[in-house]
């Protein structure tokens, strides 16, 4: 029996178990011997080469990856917000590669890859849709476009979980320490719905014999499972709704309750605030170098994360500066006052304005 015809009759055994605490222990057996074939079809994939139909060079400060159906006009917003020239046509499969582009904003430089519109089955390998994938996971942002005309947002996001990526989402909060003896021992900070005897199982069959276990969120068994297996992607996502146009006062209304931004590609309608957007759901940050008695370079930003600090400016930098590092001098959000003395682990923030005092050599 194949990889995938196992994972079929699994999946039908899960759905034929009732849920119920009587049946605990056995659906989370069952999804978690799921998760682990799903991985072990992955790991093949990636041995035989099947995921890099559509390896693409990361460039730029970041990557997004631009998905949706066929003809949601994808190819058409990459025009827009990029220097890319992508065939755009109102017809299916218009894209059978990834097409990159180059989106300058704030002074940064922003990959966006509009790949290959997502088939149902996409996880599985239909249309592609192992190869397409491959590229979503290594991206910084998924940028989920729709149209009004079919929205599938369930479809896709569900998809994308199908194939281990986790959008909006964070990691469990829980932390699993092999330990040489003494068997599984589990502490938690929280209530929990998962019986005790499932969680050991569980660890059991991922092969834990003796563990510590910390949990510090209220999880089910989807997110336990989660927080056992190596190849989940967590990664930040947006929601365009395209052809605003077409919308009606209440599907517009509907609409921006539900997802982040209404835009038209066409038209060009609403593509400053998805600049921004990307730009801040990404993490990015501006940090203005300036020399000694000269003022802040505002036109050439220094492009870091949120959370980074000096230290991370300075493996940025090109050269030896951060072994001839002696002080910074801090001005903006992040400092307590104009030109605060810090050190490498001062942590900056959007359009702080940097100087940095070396030591000759």
């Amino acid at each position: 029996m194949g990889l995938e015809d196992e994972i079929q009759r699994v999946e039908d055994k899960l759905e034929e178990t009732p849920v119920n605490k009587a049946t605990e222990k056995e659906r989370g057996r069952l999804k978690a011997r799921i998760a682990e074939l799903k991985e072990e079809k992955q790991q093949k994939q990636k041995g035989t080469g099947e995921t890099s139909g559509y390896a693409v060079k990361k460039q730029g400060d970041a990557t997004v990856a631009l998905v949706g159906f066929p003809s949601v006009g994808k190819s058409t917003l990459l025009n827009q917000l990029t220097n890319a020239d992508s065939d755009t046509g109102a017809y299916e499969f218009t894209t059978l590669d990834v097409e990159p582009g180059m989106m300058k904003h704030r002074g940064a430089n922003i990959q966006i890859l509009d790949v290959p519109g997502l088939i149902g089955g996409a996880a599985e390998g239909r249309g592609g849709g192992t190869q397409v994938l491959s590229v979503v996971r290594n991206a910084d942002l998924v940028l989920v476009m729709l149209d009004p005309e079919e929205m599938r947002y369930d479809k896709i996001t569900g998809e994308l979980y199908d194939a281990g990526i986790r959008v909006n989402m964070s990691p469990p909060d829980m932390k699993v320490e092999k330990k040489g003896r003494g068997g599984i021992n589990i502490s938690t900070t929280v209530d929990l719905d998962i019986e005790e005897d499932t969680i050991k199982q569980l660890m059991q069959q991922k092969g834990y014999t003796n563990a510590e276990v910390v949990i510090r969120e209220e999880l089910d068994l989807d997110r336990f499972i989660d927080g056992l297996m190596r190849n989940r992607k967590y990664v930040p996502g947006i929601t365009a709704v395209n052809k605003m146009d077409l919308l009606s006062d209440p599907e517009r209304e509907e609409y921006k309750e539900k997802y982040d931004l209404l835009i038209s590609a066409e038209e060009g309608k609403n593509l400053d605030e998805l600049r921004d957007m990307i730009f801040e759901s990404i993490g990015l940050i501006r940090i203005y170098m300036k020399e000694k008695g000269e003022e802040p370079d505002r036109e050439d930003p220094l492009i870091l994360r949120e959370g980074d600090t000096v230290e991370n400016a300075l493996e940025v930098l090109p050269g030896d500066m951060k072994d001839r590092f002696k002080k910074a001098k801090v001005t903006g959000e992040s400092s307590k006052f104009p030109e605060q003395k810090v050190g490498m682990d001062h942590e900056l923030m959007d359009e702080d304005i940097l100087e940095l005092n070396l030591r000759h050599v």
